[in-house]
Order: C-alpha cells, then structure tokens, then sequence
C-alpha cells in the first residue's frame, strides 16, 4: 500500500504522476510537472515551485537544473530555488547531465553558448541553425546538426565534425555521444567512437534505447524490435511482434505492448504493471502508470505505485484497485472483474466493505478482507464527490497547480483532496498523490 500516514517527512510522494520530463543520476529519480519540480532522494520527496513551465530536467552535483522558457532554473539539493540563469537573445535546448549547465543558442547569431554557474560560455566554432540537438544521456557533451553536418562535443574539447547529414527529421542521442539520426529515406548510425554508418532503410529513431556503452541500439519499425551495431550500421537480431524498445539491463530488455510486460532477450518476463508506460525523456528510466518507475541500466524497480482515480478513502484508510488487485492497508486481494477491453472506474470504501465498478456496469461488492460476495451486471457505481477539507483550497481550479493547507502553500498539481487520519490526501489527473501536514 503506497499511503503512508505514519511519522515520517512531508509531503510524503505517493505517486509521482507522468513526468513531462524526467532525470536521474542512479541514487535520485527527478521529474517536472507543468511547472513543479519533484525528486525522490530515498524515500524523502521534495517539491519545488519553478519560475515558469518546466522543459527538461538534470541532476548536478549540488541539486537540479531546469530548462524553463526564461532559460534556467537551479534548484539547491535542500530543496530552496537557487540561481535562476536568464536568457535574453537565445532559447535553452538541453540540460547537460551531471552539471550545472544548460545549451543554449543564441540569436540572431546561431551561436552555441553554456550557461554555467550564472555565466554564458560560448563554444568555439559551434554555430547551429538547426533544431536538432540533444545532450549525451551518460557522460557531459551534446550532439547536434548544424546545417547538413552533425557535430558531437565533449566537455572541455572543440567540435567535433563526424559528417554530412542531409534532410535530417529526426535525432537521438546516447551515451557518451552515440547517436542515431533519421533522414527522409535512411537512419545515420553513430557510436561513440565512430563515425557514422548508414542503415540503408528508415526506423523509428525517437524509439532508440542506447547500451550502456552506446555501441548499441535498440530500436522499432514496421514488425518489432531490431538491435543496431551504431558502429556498421549492421542489424544484430530482431525480435517480431507488438514490443517496444526499452533497454539494457544487462542484456536487451523489451516491453510487450499487449500484455504491458517486460521481457529479455530469451522472453523471460522481468516485470509487470506496465500497461501503458512510456520511455521517459531521460532514456535510461522507464516510467509507468501511477509511478512504476524502471531502471533500464540497473533492471530494477525503482518505484511502484497505483494510478489515483480509482482509489477512495473512508477517513482512516485509503483502499486502491487496479486492473488485478485490490489493494487495502498492507494487504493485496486478487479480482477477476475484467473482460476484453474493461476497466476499473470507480471504487467506494466504507463500514460495509469495498465496491468497484467497471466501466462495462459491472458492479461488484468485496469484504474488508477481499472476499468477493457479489457482482451486479448493468449497473454503474455511485461515488459521491469529496469536499474540499477545512481550512485547504486549490489555489486556482481553472488550472489546479496548488494546495493551500491553512495558510501554507505546497506548489502540487492537485485536481481534489481529502482529509485522511491527521493529513491531507491530495492527487491530480495526471498521476500525483500526496500526503500533506493539516497543521
């Protein structure tokens, strides 16, 4: 059970939502939210308010780096807003990972500059015209196409020419400067190392998902899942069927669509629940509903948690229903109340036990225990509206983004809340709940 009301710091993070961008750095999972920042460092959750809309985040050494539309944000590692580097002729394209840095290109000049620490640092000979540019996802440097010509940098280094692209539509960028670039009738490959190879056929590029060493590559098209050398641009294997590209943990690691399980190279499943994931911006984390959130490196769960909607509270206790299980305090009880195409859309708790109902108009009632005692067909289950706890108000319900809670304001995306036990339980459609202190 992923509520917890026990001593412990606050805002407690039950759920970290769908990311719009996400980061990670092996030991903190950071995510932005329209204009909030979320990270997990343990089992403590931190939340901080942005200057404006947040666009791809970073780990640093001393905290996090948010490109906004002002330029960026750095957040300190205790959570307090620290810099905030403005941009006044240019545009932040990427947040290069284990810095403080941000790329930005200038105009009208079509430079290249960094700003670190507060401080804009031009690239030499780096002018871009093109909209296509990414960071390595491990290691410092980024990869971009100016003109017809694709250039890798690494920190401390010039420019680095690795050749001609023409018609560029698309890029996607790895460890340490792999790359893979589509064009409009052919994909570029690139290892770290090397300089690029040609495909000889399109693939979904923005699919990649790079080995750790970025030699390799997992990637769709039209029947499944191949595995790209970026060194040859030989294809290694393929995999047939309705899969997704996730990554390597430690071997190629692939998400069947169908069934929202992930499975290895010998169709071992690694885990479950993933109905619906996404790959994150970040490409080393996979990130499902509700707050499932996989370690394509380390071929872990990180985070586990339940889509907020169908879950109800009583007061004192909060139970949730997802697609298999019921889930109440600590216990998990099995259903089978899904057919075809059926989902979980309402559930209620109260002194008589759990009802759920589906959104075929099945209704069914549970015990406290889990035991199933009957099910109504063609029916639809009633789920009262909560009110709003005293004293706690969403700052703006046009556009729900805070929860003042007597007189403090936590910058949360919330679209409801209630009062649960000595805390407030507030969500939002996107995927957050948390806890909140009443006092």
């Amino acid at each position: 059970m992923r509520l917890h009301l026990g001593p412990g710091p606050l805002p407690a993070l039950l759920a970290p939502g769908v990311p719009d961008w996400i980061g990670a750095d092996g030991t903190r999972i950071g995510w932005v939210l329209r204009d909030v920042l979320v990270w997990l460092d343990g089992a403590h959750a931190t939340v901080v308010r942005l200057p404006d809309l947040g666009d791809e985040v970073a780990p640093g050494p001393a905290g996090w780096t948010v490109a906004t539309a002002l330029g960026a944000a750095v957040v300190n590692a205790d959570g307090t807003l620290g810099r905030c580097l403005s941009v006044d002729d240019g545009e932040p394209l990427a947040v290069l990972p284990g810095t403080d840095c941000v790329l930005v290109q200038a105009v009208p000049e079509h430079t290249l500059v960094r700003l670190d620490r507060g401080v804009a640092v031009p690239i030499p000979d780096a002018a871009t015209r093109a909209r296509f540019i990414g960071p390595f996802t491990i290691g410092v440097g980024a990869v971009w196409i100016d003109l017809d010509l694709l250039f890798r940098l690494r920190e401390g280094a010039v420019p680095q020419a690795l050749g001609r692209v023409s018609g560029a539509q698309a890029m996607a960028v790895g460890p340490d400067g792999a790359v893979l670039v589509a064009t409009t009738d052919d994909t570029v490959c690139a290892a770290p190392r090397g300089l690029p190879a040609r495909l000889g056929h399109s693939v979904d590029v923005e699919s990649a998902r790079f080995s750790p060493d970025g030699t390799r590559a997992l990637v769709a098209d039209e029947s499944g899942v191949a595995e790209l050398d970026l060194g040859t641009g030989k294809e290694l294997r393929r995999w047939d069927g309705a899969l997704v590209p996730v990554g390597y943990a430690p071997g190629p690691i692939r998400w069947n669509r169908d069934t929202g399980a992930l499975v290895d190279e010998a169709d071992t499943v690694r885990a479950t629940g993933f109905a619906g994931a996404a790959p994150s911006s970040a490409g080393d984390l996979l990130v499902g509903p509700g707050g499932a959130v996989w370690s394509l490196g380390g071929g872990r769960a990180l985070r586990t948690g339940l889509r907020p909607g169908v879950t109800a509270t009583d007061g004192h206790r909060v139970v949730d229903v997802d697609a298999e299980c019921i889930h109440l305090d600590d216990a998990s009880y099995p259903h089978h109340l899904l057919d075809g195409d059926d989902e979980i859309e309402a559930v209620r708790l109260d002194a008589d036990g759990i009802r759920v109902g589906t959104a075929s108009g099945r209704v069914a009632r549970f015990t406290l225990a889990g035991a199933q005692t009957q099910v109504h067909e063609g029916g639809a289950l009633e789920v009262p509206e909560p009110a709003l706890p005293d004293g706690v108000t969403l700052s703006d319900p046009a556009e729900p983004s805070n929860v003042d809670v007597r007189g403090q304001l936590w910058p949360v995306p919330a679209d409801g809340a209630a009062r649960v036990g000595d805390a407030v339980w507030a969500w939002s459609y996107e995927g957050m709940l948390v806890a909140l202190p009443l006092s």
